[in-house]
């Protein structure tokens, strides 16, 4: 689990809430699919009906594809009118750009293909997700298994699916692997429209782009100039259409992890006054307990 968010979640006991820091099972292994935001939004309403929870309030936070859920939540109609602000560093906020990049190396911004060479882990975490959100089934089972059989720095981890025998498969499996088998970027918004209806729904479902609207707390949006999975126009796009957030930019963020050194003093000051600006807001907005 990300330190900073440890952190973050003992600071947020200290001022009075009840903080829980989780990281589900699945984002662990690097899937990412509705039934997580589901699960979510089950534990927060949860934890804001407890007595010792001061109060219907609740802060979410998180990194990466866990910040990506935390904005999800925010945005939840069960949620929204409870969260007093959400803090997230380094979040893919478009799945459908996400595995445009992962497979075919571009990202679209407005009409223009603009390439970007993301980390292979992206790749990997892509295509775990979209076989996590095929139907039950063997075809899902055998993709599952061999992905997570797949080391987290495997150099090529799509090889395994581009080599993957279709005879025999179910539809869905099969439009799957033709998406992420393919790295032809003017092939990638044909292959993408032909996925199923309910596959491409739940992809959809997973894209805090898709809800700022329905965002009503602040948003403390943490992201790195120079992401090594997720491209800077993915978050000046979200920013741009979400009224409520706040886009900071550190040049020393890989990914969710900053540089260590004097160089790099000035981005940690930064990163820091994101948590100071995150428990302040938390600690206006402390209910007092119920009786």
């Amino acid at each position: 689990m990300h330190p900073a968010f440890q952190g973050m979640g003992r600071a947020l006991a200290v001022t009075g809430h009840l903080a829980v820091v989780a990281e589900p099972g699945a984002v662990a292994v690097g899937e990412l699919h509705p039934a997580l935001v589901d699960a979510g939004r089950m534990v927060a309403l949860d934890m804001t009906s407890r007595s010792e929870s001061r109060g219907e309030a609740i802060s979410l936070a998180g990194v990466s594809g866990g910040g990506t859920l935390a904005l999800l939540l925010a945005a939840d109609p069960a949620l929204a009118s409870r969260v007093t602000g959400v803090t997230v560093l380094a979040p893919p906020c478009d799945m459908e750009q996400a595995i445009r990049v992962a497979t075919t190396g571009t990202y679209r911004e407005r009409a223009e293909l603009r390439r970007f060479a993301a980390g292979s882990f992206a790749a990997l975490v892509m295509a775990r997700s979209l076989v996590a959100m095929l139907p039950d089934g063997p075809d899902r089972d055998a993709l599952r298994a061999r992905l997570q059989s797949l080391e987290d720095q495997d150099p090529d981890p799509l090889a395994p699916l581009r080599a993957w025998p279709r005879e025999g498969m179910t539809g869905p499996a099969r439009r799957a692997l033709e998406l992420l088998s393919n790295d032809d970027p003017q092939l990638f918004d044909v292959l993408y429209a032909a996925l199923p209806e309910a596959q491409r729904h739940a992809i959809e479902s997973l894209s805090p782009i898709r809800v700022t609207r329905n965002l009503q707390a602040p948003v403390e949006l943490v992201v790195g100039r120079t992401d090594k999975y997720v491209p800077f126009a993915d978050a000046a796009a979200f920013a741009a259409a979400c009224p409520s957030a706040r886009l900071t930019v550190i040049e020393s963020l890989e990914h969710a992890v900053p540089r260590l050194g004097l160089r790099e003093l000035r981005s940690l000051a930064q990163l820091d006054g994101v948590f100071v600006r995150m428990l302040a807001s938390a600690r206006s907005c402390l209910c007092p307990a119920r009786t």
